[in-house]
């Protein structure tokens, strides 16, 4: 059983809260810790949470109808701390159809979504938190979609490695391969390619 204190400390990193605001999250939250290769929730479930990645590795994924995986988002502990949720809750639903899974040892803090969003009206830090959690991942969303439209595979390739060296370090390759839009093959030729240039280390 996690006590009052420990919940505190989870919250620790969330600094644009006070006290008092930390007080209110921790007596909602549940922490989680999701082993490697564990899943949060599969396609077809019913998700009633929000959740802060405190430390760890998610991918999101589905498979179409032809059983064709899509890997469409990563969440790591090396990026902002935002709070999150499955995306069909900005349609109002609670059925989701991704699956996210941890690739490390993963800890959450879970919140029941609506309870979180009562406390989000009546706490000024909680607000901007939630706020600016959203703005991120709209920011995020929009990069991801320029970055697809208008970047060639190598030049995404390269931003991805300078942007996200945690996720590169600890995700599968096919995994990554796949959320670039470009085949394990090309992203190994890419890799050599990208290698050969790299000046020698002394």
């Amino acid at each position: 059983m996690t006590t009052p204190s420990e919940l505190l400390k989870h919250l620790e990193h969330l600094h644009q809260l006070n006290d008092e605001e930390r007080i209110a999250l921790s007596q909602i939250a549940k922490p989680l810790f999701l082993p490697k290769k564990t899943k949060l929730v599969e396609s077809g479930d019913m998700f009633e949470h929000v959740f802060v990645l405190t430390t760890g590795l998610l991918r999101w994924f589905f498979d179409s109808d032809e059983g064709i995986e899509s890997n469409m988002f990563f969440t790591s502990e090396k990026e902002h701390a935002v709070i999150v949720g499955i995306p069909e809750y900005y349609e109002g639903q609670r059925e989701t159809k991704y699956t996210i899974e941890a690739l490390v040892d993963t800890q959450l803090l879970l919140f029941p979504k609506d309870t979180f969003e009562e406390l989000a009206f009546q706490h000024k830090g909680i607000f901007q938190f939630y706020i600016k959690s959203l703005k991120i991942i709209i920011d995020t969303l929009r990069i991801r979609t320029e970055d697809s439209c208008s970047n060639s595979p190598s030049t995404r390739y390269e931003t991805f490695l300078k942007n996200r060296p945690y996720i590169t370090r600890n995700a599968n390759r096919k995994y990554i391969a796949n959320f670039l839009g470009i085949t394990p093959n090309s992203l190994s030729r890419l890799t050599a390619r990208i290698q050969k240039k790299s000046p020698p280390k002394k």
